[in-house]
């Protein structure tokens, strides 16, 4: 089965590029990315406008509420629905986000790992008394992730940590094991790019167009629907300042400061993971988006 897929770090243009690929190609455009899939959650993770959402259909967007639990595996899951039924209609799956977890549990599958609920909200205990420490506990025993992750990142450091007991083996070498060698899908993978400081440029007038838009007052609508500040997607860049500047711990200019400091951070590391990735091509948006259709035209012509 065939399928388009458009990553990279944020503010590199891949949701504007993938309606652009989806009307040329007669594509369907499925969501990687892991907080778009959260309700309510809008200004702050960049999701598709309504006019977008009208010219292309998308998938696996707002489809859970902020309490209710997800991760890879409900993705891959819920991906592989999403690709069959868009596939077996004529049209072309186009994968789009920046969560290369989620895009690599989708591609290559998971690894089966234990799970013990008691156990995880112990260390979810032990994380909320001291995230710096439980990061540093992390680092020992699993360097080689704890470096790709952020100490903010609770969820990934948590179930990291879960492994290592579990398992008696860090992430990391359980995932080499894993080797995630064989493709579930023949990918036209394709990697967006900007130079360094473009894309901080980027960054920094995004950040201020979604506090324009009213990035503040998301967050205060979605406390006063009875969300508590402690739900996965409010430990996400944007909505954690958000939450500091609201508790009074940082003022406004502080928080956009922190808020654009943060996001270019979290590009690097986006840039680090889709390194990696085997067979993507890399391009900038939109000065070359000539070569883009040009490589998604021979890929599609391959299939027909």
């Amino acid at each position: 089965m065939k399928l388009v897929a458009i990553g990279g770090p944020t503010c590199t243009g891949k949701s504007e590029l993938a309606v652009i690929v989806a009307e040329r190609f007669g594509g369907e455009i499925v969501n990687g990315d892991s907080l778009q899939v959260y309700r309510h959650f809008d200004i702050g993770t960049a999701k598709p406008d309504a006019d977008a959402r009208r010219v292309v259909p998308h998938h696996l967007i707002d489809i859970i509420d902020p309490d209710e639990e997800f991760n890879a595996a409900l993705f891959q899951e819920r991906a592989d629905r999403a690709i069959v039924d868009i596939s077996t209609r004529g049209r072309l799956p186009i994968i789009v986000g920046g969560t290369g977890l989620y895009l690599k549990a989708l591609f290559y599958g998971l690894f089966p790992a234990k799970r013990d609920d008691a156990l995880r909200e112990k260390l979810r205990g032990d994380y909320a008394l001291d995230p710096i420490s439980f990061y540093e506990r992390l680092k020992e025993v699993d360097p080689a992730y704890a470096l790709r992750i952020s100490f903010r990142d609770r969820i990934r450091a948590v179930r990291a940590m879960e492994i290592y007991l579990l398992e008696g083996k860090p992430f990391s070498e359980l995932e080499k094991e894993h080797g995630f060698r064989e493709p579930r899908y023949d990918i036209c993978n394709i990697g967006l790019m900007a130079e360094r400081g473009e894309l901080y440029r980027r960054i920094d007038d995004r950040v201020l167009a979604m506090l324009a838009r009213g990035l503040v007052e998301e967050v205060k609508s979605i406390l006063a629907r009875g969300y508590t500040r402690e739900l996965k997607p409010f430990s996400s860049i944007g909505y954690r300042e958000v939450l500091h500047y609201l508790s009074g711990s940082i003022g406004y200019e502080d928080m956009v400061k922190d808020i654009q400091k943060n996001t270019r951070h979290y590009a690097k590391r986006q840039f680090t993971w889709f390194a990696k990735e085997r067979d993507m091509q890399w391009f900038e948006y939109p000065r070359e988006l000539d070569g883009i259709v040009d490589r998604i035209s021979e890929f599609v012509d391959r299939w027909n």
